[in-house]
C-alpha cells in the first residue's frame, strides 16, 4: 500500500514538474562508479542502475545481495533539501540532503537498500521468479534555484551474508550504518550474535526483521526488532521462531552522551579542509568504528538440562550429607564425638506435675520478674513481652543431682567441675566492701524471694524445656551479682565482672517469644515486600519483549541464557542454593528445637537458645533466593534493592544473634531491629536516586553518630539511653582520673568497631560512588565478619573450646566466602553505569558454557551463609555442661 502511494506521488509530482518546465533526464548509469550531476530548481534525474554480477564475501547462493547508495551535495537547505527517493521492486523509500542527526547537520549518506527476495511473497507472479536481481531507478530533484552539485555512487557492500561460527570485520560512519544478515542454517533453532570493538565510538546495534524498507535511522530501529547500544561489545540470543527468514544486523554510531561517555575534543577542521580540501577533511572527521561480528551456535536444551541437573545435584547433596550425618549419629562410636554434653533437667514427680497442671502452666508460688527490677539489666520493663515472662516454676528436691544427657553422662560433670575450678573467685576489694551496692533506680531492690525460689524451684530453659534448679545455683548467682556490684562503684549499678547467669534471668516463654517475634515479623515483611516485587520485574520483563530496548535491563548479554518469556534465566536459576540451603538450615533448626523438648536441659547450664532467631536466619536466606531471582528478571536501577534488601537482613539478624548468646535478657526487640533496616533501605533508596555531596555529608553524619550511641548502649549493657541522666552519669565516669575501663574486652571491640565505621564513612564521603547499596552492604557485612571474628577470639581468650565439627563448618565457611567475594567483586554488569559502559564487565560463560562469575557468587555465597549459620548454631555446643555463673559476657 505504501509502495503504491509513493508510485502515484511520483508520477504526480513528474506531471507538475512537466507543467512547469521542469527537465527530466534519465540516465543508465554503472555501478562503483562515482557520478557527479549538477542540480537545480529546473532538473531532475531518473537514474537507472543496472545490477551486475559482483564479487561479495561468501554470498549463499540462494540469497539475494543487496545495493548499497552513497549520495553527497555541497549544497542546498533544510527548506529547500535534496530528495532522493529509490525505487525498487520490493518497494519505494526517500531521503533528503542535508538532514539532521544527532543535532548535526550532515549532507552526506549511505544507505543499505532492500534485497530482491525481501518481497519474495510476490515472486510467483513476477517476471524473473526467486533469485533473480532487478534494475532499481534513482530519482534525484529540489526545490533550490540555486546550483547544487550532486554525487552518487552505487556499488555492493564488501560483507553482507554473515558466516556461521566466523568472524568478519566491518567498519560504519556516522553518516554510513553498516548493515549484514544472517540466515538460519537447516536445523538451528537459535544462535548467539556477538559484536566487539576495539573502539570506544558510541554505536547502536539493532536486529531487524528480513523486511524492507531497512530500518537504518534510531527512530526506525526504536519501533521493530530488538536493540543495544555499545562501545566495546554487545550480544544477543535470537531464536529462529523469532526471525524465520534471518534477521538484519545494523550498525551505527551516536554521539558519545547516548552511551554515557564523554564527548572527545573537537578535532582541527581548519587544516585538514586547507590541506585536503572540504569534502575530503569531512570524511576525516567524521567518526569511525570497526565491528567484529560474529555468529555462535547458541546452548541447547540438552545443555540447559545437564547445567540445571547439576547445580541441583550440588545442593541436594547438602540433604544427602545431612541425613548420612543423623543416621551415624546413631552408631555410638560415632555418637559420642558429635551429640551434645549437656546438663539435663530433672523429671518432676508425680505430685509436682499433677500440681503444676492444676495450678496452668506454672504454680501459684512461681518467682516473676516484676517491672522496675534491674535484676535482669533489661531496661526494656515497658515491653509487652513483659507479659509473657516464665509461668511455670515448681519446687523440686534440693538434694537431687542434674541429669546428663546420654552421650555425656560419664563426662558432663567433669567438664563442669573443670570449668568451675578454672577461673577464680569474685572477691570484693577492700575499699568497696563498705560501699552500698549501687542500683540502676531506686525502686531496684530485689523483692524477698518466695518459698518456693528460697528452697529450689523448676523453670523452662529460653527454649521452653528447662525444668530443675537448686536452691544452692540461684544463691550463687545472686551471690555473685551482689559481689560484683559491691566490687567497683559504676555507673547503671554493673557488676564489675559480667557472667551470664547475670543476664540470663528473663523465664523461659519471654524469651522464646521474644525470638520468635523475629522470625513471625520476618514472614510478614517478606510478604508484603515479596508479592509487589515480583509484580514489578514481570512488568519489566513485558515491557523488554515489547519495546525491544535491551538498555532496561542490566545483564551480562556474553552469558545469558534464555528460556522462555525469560532473558537471563542462569541468574535466576543459580539463586535455587539460597532457596535449598535455607530450607535446609530451617530444618536442622526445627530438629535441634524438637530434640530439646524431648530431652530439656538444666535452666542453670549453658547458653539460653533462641531458635526464633536462629530459624529467622533461614528464612531470610529463602526470602533471599526470592528476590535475587525477581531482580536478575530484570536488573536496572530502579529495582536495584531487591537483591539487597534482605541481605541486609540478614546481616543484622547475624550480629543480634551473636548478641543475644552473651545478653538474653537485653537483646533487641524484633520491631526495633526491622524498624531501623526498614530506615537504612529508605536512606539506600535516597542514596541510589539522587545522591550526591548532600546526602553523603548526612549520611557520614548519621553514621558516625549512630555507632557512637550504639557504641554506648554496648558498653553499659544496655543500659544507657539518650537522657540527661544517662548522658551525666556516662560523662561523669569518663572525668573520673585515673580511672581503668570497667570492661576492657568490649572497649577494645567498641574501639576497633568504631575505626573500622570511621574508616568506611570516610571512603564513601571521599569516593561518593553511584552504587550506594553495595557501599550499605559493605558497612552491614564488614561489621558483621569483625563482630563474629571477635566472638570467636574471645571464646580461645576465656578458655572455652569449639568442638571439633564448629571448627569444620567455620574453616569451610571461610573457604567458601573467600572465592565467593571474589567473584562477587569482579562482576558481571554494573546497574550504577549506563548499559553501554555496564557491558564492559560482560565477560562469557565460566562453567558448563552455561554460568558466569555472578552465578557463581550465587552458588557460593548461599553454601557460605549456609555454613556460617551452621556455625553460629553450633559454636556454642561446648558450653552446655558449663554453669552460667561461669560463663563470661564479651
Amino acid at each position: 500500500m505504501l509502495a503504491r502511494w509513493l508510485c502515484a506521488c511520483a508520477l504526480l509530482a513528474a506531471a507538475r514538474a512537466q507543467s512547469a518546465g521542469v527537465r527530466v533526464v534519465q540516465l543508465q548509469l554503472a555501478y562503483n562508479e562515482i557520478h557527479t550531476l549538477p542540480l537545480n530548481s529546473s532538473v531532475e534525474y531518473i537514474l537507472e542502475f543496472t545490477p551486475q554480477d559482483l564479487v561479495v564475501f561468501q554470498p549463499l547462493e540462494t540469497e539475494s545481495v543487496p545495493s548499497l547508495l552513497w549520495v553527497q551535495s555541497d549544497g542546498g537547505d533544510s527548506a529547500h533539501p535534496v530528495l532522493v527517493t529509490v525505487r525498487q521492486r520490493t518497494g519505494a523509500v526517500t531521503w533528503q540532503l542535508p538532514y539532521e542527526a544527532d543535532a548535526q547537520t550532515l549532507n552526506e549518506l549511505e544507505r543499505t537498500l532492500c534485497p530482491d527476495d525481501s518481497g519474495a511473497a510476490g515472486d510467483a507472479a513476477c517476471e524473473g521468479g526467486a533469485g533473480a536481481r532487478t534494475a532499481f531507478t534513482l530519482h534525484v530533484s529540489t526545490a533550490c534555484a540555486a546550483p547544487v552539485s550532486l554525487r552518487v555512487r552505487v556499488a555492493l557492500p564488501r560483507v553482507w551474508a554473515l558466516p556461521f561460527g566466523r568472524a568478519v570485520t566491518v567498519t560504519a560512519t556516522q553518516t554510513a550504518p553498516r548493515v549484514m544478515h544472517y540466515r538460519f542454517l537447516e536445523g538451528q533453532s537459535s544462535v548467539r550474535l556477538i559484536v566487539s570493538s576495539d573502539s570506544e565510538v558510541c554505536a547502536t546495534l539493532s536486529v531487524q526483521n528480513y523486511s524492507c524498507p531497512i530500518p537504518q535511522t534510531l527512530t526506525d530501529m526504536s519501533i521493530n526488532g530488538q536493540r543495544l547500544t555499545m562501545m566495546r561489545s554487545g550480544a544477543m540470543q535470537l531464536y529462529r521462531s523469532e526471525y524465520p527468514l534471518g534477521f538484519y544486523v545494523v550498525a551505527l554510531l551516536q554521539r558519545a552522551q547516548a552511551c554515557g561517555a564523554a564527548e572527545p575534543p573537537a578535532a582541527d577542521w581548519l587544516w585538514a579542509a586547507a590541506l585536503l580540501g572540504p569534502a575530503a577533511a569531512r570524511a576525516r572527521l567524521q567518526p569511525r568504528k570497526d565491528f567484529t561480528v560474529s555468529v555462535e551456535p547458541a546452548l541447547t536444551r540438552a545443555q540447559y538440562a545437564v547445567a540445571a541437573v547439576a547445580l541441583l545435584a550440588v545442593f541436594l547433596s547438602f540433604y544427602v550429607a545431612f541425613g548420612a550425618l543423623v543416621l551415624a549419629q546413631r552408631w555410638p562410636p560415632f555418637g559420642r564425638h558429635v551429640l551434645p554434653r549437656a546438663v539435663l533437667a530433672d523429671a518432676p514427680d508425680g505430685h509436682v506435675a499433677e500440681r503444676a497442671r492444676d495450678n496452668g502452666s506454672g504454680g501459684a508460688t512461681s518467682a516473676r520478674c516484676g517491672h522496675g527490677s534491674d535484676v535482669t539489666f533489661d531496661s526494656s520493663a515497658n515491653s509487652d513481652s513483659d507479659s509473657e515472662d516464665e509461668a511455670s516454676s515448681t519446687p523440686a528436691p534440693a538434694t537431687r543431682p542434674p541429669r546428663t544427657s546420654p552421650a555425656s553422662a560419664s563426662r558432663s560433670s567433669r567438664t563442669s567441675s573443670l570449668a568451675n575450678t578454672a577461673r577464680p573467685p569474685i572477691t570484693s576489694s577492700p575499699t568497696a566492701a563498705a560501699r552500698p551496692p549501687i542500683t540502676s533506680s531506686p525502686a531496684a531492690a530485689s523483692p524477698p524471694r518466695a518459698p518456693d525460689e528460697q528452697n529450689g524451684r523448676t523453670q523452662s530453659d529460653g527454649d521452653g524445656d528447662g525444668r530443675a534448679a537448686n536452691n544452692d545455683t540461684a544463691d550463687e548467682v545472686q551471690g555473685n551479682t551482689q559481689a560484683g556490684q559491691n566490687a567497683i562503684q559504676a555507673p547503671f549499678g554493673l557488676p564489675a565482672r559480667l557472667r551470664l547467669a547475670a543476664l540470663a534471668r528473663r523465664g523461659g516463654r519471654t524469651l522464646r517469644a521474644r525470638s520468635d517475634r523475629y522470625l513471625y515479623m520476618l514472614y510478614t515483611v517478606a510478604v508484603f515486600y515479596a508479592l509487589p516485587v515480583v509484580q514489578f520485574v514481570i512488568a519489566f520483563q513485558i515491557l523488554l519483549n515489547v519495546s525491544g530496548s535491551l538498555d532496561i535491563c542490566y545483564y551480562n548479554f556474553l552469558c545469558a541464557n534464555r528460556a522462555g518469556a525469560l532473558s537471563d534465566f542462569n541468574h535466576v536459576l543459580s539463586n535455587l542454593g539460597y532457596l535449598l540451603l535455607g530450607a535446609l538450615f530451617l530444618l536442622q533448626v526445627r530438629r535441634r528445637r524438637l530434640r530439646r523438648k524431648r530431652e530439656p536441659r538444666h535452666r542453670e547450664y549453658g547458653i539460653p537458645a533462641h531458635y526464633g532467631l536462629l530459624s529467622a536466619l533461614g528464612a531470610g536466606m529463602m526470602v533471599v533466593a526470592v528476590l535475587s531471582a525477581s531482580y536478575h528478571v530484570c536488573p536496572n536501577r530502579l529495582n536495584f534493592q531487591f537483591d539487597t534488601a534482605f541481605m541486609y537482613v540478614l546481616a543484622v539478624l547475624m550480629m543480634v544473634k551473636i548478641y543475644q548468646s552473651r545478653h538474653p535478657d537485653i537483646n533487641a526487640r524484633a520491631h526495633s531491629t526491622f524498624g531501623v533496616l526498614a530506615v537504612l533501605i529508605a536512606l539506600v533508596v535516597w542514596g541510589v536516586l539522587s545522591g550526591g555531596p548532600l546526602f553523603w555529608g548526612i549520611f557520614t553524619v548519621l553514621h558516625v553518630f549512630t555507632f557512637l550511641l550504639l557504641s554506648l548502649r554496648i558498653y553499659y549493657v544496655g543500659q544507657f539511653r539518650l537522657e540527661k541522666e544517662s548522658l551525666a552519669a556516662a560523662a561523669q565516669e569518663l572525668r573520673k582520673p585515673l580511672s581503668r575501663p570497667l570492661y576492657r574486652a568490649r572497649l577494645v571491640l567498641l574501639l576497633l568497631a568504631n575505626a573500622l565505621n570511621w574508616m568506611l564513612a570516610i571512603f564513601g564521603l571521599l569516593r561518593q560512588g553511584g552504587d550506594f547499596a553495595g557501599h550499605m552492604l559493605q558497612v552491614l557485612l564488614g561489621n558483621a565478619l569483625m563482630y563474629m571474628v571477635f566472638y570467636l577470639s574471645m571464646k580461645l581468650v576465656h578458655g572455652e573450646r569449639l568442638r571439633w565439627y564448629a571448627w569444620a563448618l567455620l574453616g569451610a565457611a571461610a573457604v567458601a566466602w573467600v572465592p565467593a567475594l571474589y567473584f562477587f567483586l569482579s562482576g558481571s554488569s554494573d546497574w550504577s553505569a549506563t548499559p553501554a559502559l555496564s557491558r564492559h564487565r560482560n565477560h562469557r560463560c565460566m562453567v558448563m558454557e552455561f554460568y558466569d562469575s555472578h552465578d557463581l557468587w550465587h552458588m557460593l555465597s548461599a553454601v557460605a551463609l549456609y555454613l556460617t549459620f551452621s556455625a553460629l548454631l553450633t559454636w556454642d555446643d561446648g558450653l552446655s555442661a558449663v554453669k552460667r555463673t561461669d560463663i563470661p559476657v564479651f
